[in-house]
Formats: C-alpha cells, structure tokens, sequence
C-alpha cells in the first residue's frame, strides 16, 4: 500500500474518532440538562433560606415555589385549591430593583401566587382555576407551581417559612446550568457529526488512493551474456512494469598519451631570398 493512502486513511479515521467523542460529550450533555433540572435550591422543606448572587447587579429573575399535589378547584371558588392549601411567609429579603424587572416594587420581594404567568395574554399572574393556567413542567416529579418570590431581587438571603413542605428553584442559577449544559450538547453533536462526516470523507479518499498510487520501487537491472544491461521486470505495482529495455555496456578504457604524441614539430619561417626577387620585378615592371 502506497504511504500516502496509508497517511490518508490513518488521517480520517483520527478525524472519526473524534467525532465520535463529540457525539458522546453530546449525549452526556442531555444527561446533565436532566439532573440540573431537578436540581432545587430546596426541597421537602417547610422553611429555609436562599441566597441571591445577582452577578450582574440589576436584579434576578428570584423563586420558584412548588409542591406536591395536582390543579384542582373542588370547591369550584375560582381558585386552585392546591394554591389556598399552602401560606408562605417571609421572613427576610433582598432590596429590589426595577431595572429590567417591571414591577417588581409592586412585590417588593414577597411572595406572590403564579401558577402560568400571561396565561390569558393579558400579563395576569395567579392561581386562578382556568384550564389555561396549568404548570406541568415537573409532571414527573409530582410537582405543580403556586407561586414565585424575591423578583428582581438584588444580592441577599432570602428567608421564608411555609405552613406545607415544599420545593424551591432558583431561577436564574438553574437557567445558568442548563444554558451551560445546552451548549454542550450544541457543540457535542454539531462537532461530532461534522467530524463523522468528514472522517468518512478521507478515509474513502485513502481507499481510492490505494488502487490509484504505485509505490516508488527501485529498479533493479542485470547484465546480459552479451554485456548489455537488462531491466528486470518488477511486481505489479511497481514503476516499470513489463518494460526490457537493453542498454549497451559502455567500455571506459581510459586513453594513453604518448611521449610522441606531445612532441611540438619544428616551425619553417618562408625564405627571404624569394621575397627579395619578388620585389625586383615589381619594380622593373
């Protein structure tokens, strides 16, 4: 096999594995989008205290306050019942700013009863009995959402205690997470799946170039009874193939220079007599 489909074929399947391990980092990254969103600040609580980081000093998004049970209105008063059932109060707060958070001195920090905000496009948040404002997010642990605390709160300790257990998220820690754990999983199965393809890609350029490059042979030759230089022929896919070609032996007897051969011979000057005779009959003509 030709070193340059080798190199090639070697190339791609290097490109392959690495794609391999973006669509691993990938699916871990679907893993890790799932254990951060049942990642609570608290849980199965009936007080505690969260502690705002607000990183960017305009206030954050705050408290999200879940617990155990299904929307029904039993007593059919225009309220979920599962809302009534739980009192939180609150016992310490941040400062709030309205920077971006519209409102947010309405609330004050407090807490405030939300099951699905602008459920009827009109910005209404409440634990009204409307099919509409229904939170099912966490279904599947058996949670639904009452309510919301601490918006556009700056750094601080919240402090709550509450008459049921309950579960706490921290909205924009948790949004963090899964952004970061989203990213991942962008840049996983993009990369991957491009490397794949791309491994793929050079290694059936390497299987073409097998069938399509020789290997640089050496030529090997031998001398004929009669003195010439045969080529052998060589293997079939060596440069040369089928190729006899008879060079004549060249002798390289090197020549022999005489003593004769250098000797100078003597050098005849013309007469002057006839120079002189020559120039008397010029003038006598």
């Amino acid at each position: 096999m030709d070193k340059r489909a080798k190199i090639t074929i070697f190339i791609g399947l290097g490109i392959l594995l690495m794609g391999v391990v973006g669509m691993i980092i990938g699916a871990a990254g679907i893993g890790g989008v799932e254990e951060e969103w049942n990642n609570f600040a608290l849980q199965d609580v009936t007080n505690g205290t969260v502690t705002i980081e607000d990183n960017d000093g305009i206030g954050d998004v705050g408290l999200t306050f879940w617990v155990k049970g299904e929307y029904l209105d039993d007593d059919e008063n225009g309220l979920w019942d599962v809302c009534e059932q739980v009192g939180i109060r609150v016992i310490e707060k941040p400062t709030v700013s309205e920077t971006w958070a519209t409102g947010a001195s309405e609330f004050n920090g407090d807490f405030y009863s939300e099951v699905l905000y602008d459920f009827d496009k009109e910005g209404t948040s409440s634990c009204e009995s409307d099919y509409r404002n229904k939170n099912n997010e966490r279904e599947a642990n058996g949670l639904v959402k009452i309510g919301r605390a601490c918006y556009g709160c700056l750094a601080g300790d919240f402090t709550f205690e509450s008459n049921e257990t309950v579960w706490v998220t921290y909205d924009d820690a948790l949004g963090e997470e899964i952004a970061g754990e989203v990213g991942l999983i962008v840049l996983g199965f993009l990369g991957g799946s491009g490397a794949l393809c791309c491994g793929v890609v050079v290694m059936l350029i390497g299987v073409i170039l097998i069938f399509t490059l020789n290997d640089d042979a050496p030529v090997q030759m031998q001398v004929a009874a009669d003195g010439s230089y045969v080529m052998n022929p060589g293997s079939g896919n060596t440069v040369g193939v089928g190729i006899n070609q008879s060079i004549p032996q060249v002798s390289m007897t090197p020549s022999v220079i005489t003593e004769e051969m250098t000797r100078a011979e003597p050098y005849q000057f013309p007469s002057t007599d006839e120079s002189v005779e020559t120039e008397e009959q010029t003038i006598a003509e």
